[in-house]
């Protein structure tokens, strides 16, 4: 595979590697790298892209290759499809003020859906936030979302912990079960999905006035926060959000459940006009 791929520049780094824009046979591609003390993780993420092959909404994977750095440093890379429109951080940004609601429903019927099928192969995401969900065109000139970005993912029933990607830690999308040394189970994307709907609703994280990570571990683990429901949307949106952030992971809607939720469930997952 290495002789039909030429790497071009660095568009992105993340947890997980770097990736570059490349190109085979005329095709755009991404491909993702790391050096070969990753190696098992993105084998790993490899394994479970290709299980999550059949899913549309998952970012689609063409396989994996090593290759030697004229320094020397051994590399894996994963050959992956391109997002042209970038990430929903990017798109969210570049809107300012947040997404229109119908927007809001058509991406995260999506991306609902690709959990679901995630979820049903036994896996978590663990890693679920804006900055890992692509964009496309559809072939009809509107949007469509996938999730990306399985360096953090794991099989549901198991501590794995790959300490090549870091520890774990508290973020602006982990519940209160996970914070310190929790164990990151399914519960844990769909309160990932409800911070990621709110972001996209206002445009801003849902825990954006915390000042540091220690206050939002506070306000989660010994308050039992949730990030608040907003106003200014429909009362079927209100309530998808409180299904997701539900402090009690056991009450947590699962994602399969979520997509008969009123909110998602009568909307067209096709695509989202590309009004921007």
């Amino acid at each position: 595979m290495e002789h039909m791929i030429t790497k071009g520049i660095l568009v992105g780094v993340g947890s997980s590697g770097k990736v570059h824009m490349a190109f085979s046979n005329g095709r755009l591609l991404a491909l993702k790298s790391w050096c070969s003390s990753c190696y098992s993780s993105l084998q790993k993420e490899e394994e479970i892209l290709h299980r999550l092959g059949h899913c549309p909404d998952i970012v689609d994977c063409f396989g994996g290759y090593s290759t030697q750095e004229g320094n020397g440093v051994l590399v894996y890379n994963l050959v992956l499809e391109y997002a042209p429109v970038g990430s929903l951080e990017s798109l969210i940004i570049r809107r300012k003020s947040g997404l229109l609601e119908s927007e809001v429903q058509r991406f995260t019927r999506m991306i609902v859906r690709g959990l679901r099928d995630v979820h049903k192969e036994g896996f978590v995401h663990c890693d679920l936030k804006v900055d890992n969900i692509l964009v496309f065109h559809s072939e009809n000139g509107g949007h469509k979302v996938k999730i990306a970005d399985f360096g953090h993912a794991k099989r549901s029933g198991r501590e794995e912990f790959n300490g090549a990607l870091g520890s774990q830690h508290t973020s602006d999308d982990t519940p209160p079960e996970c914070s310190g040394n929790g164990e990151s189970e399914a519960p844990k994307d769909i309160w990932s999905l409800g911070c990621m709907v709110v972001e996209m609703f206002t445009g801003k994280p849902a825990w954006m006035n915390c000042k540091d990570v220690n206050e939002l571990a506070v306000r989660m683990v010994s308050w039992r926060q949730v990030p608040k429901v907003l106003g200014n949307i429909s009362e079927d949106a209100k309530d998808f959000l409180r299904s997701c952030l539900e402090k009690d992971p056991t009450e947590r809607w699962t994602a399969e459940r979520l997509l008969s939720h009123p909110f998602i469930a009568q909307v067209p997952a096709s695509e989202v006009p590309a009004s921007q």
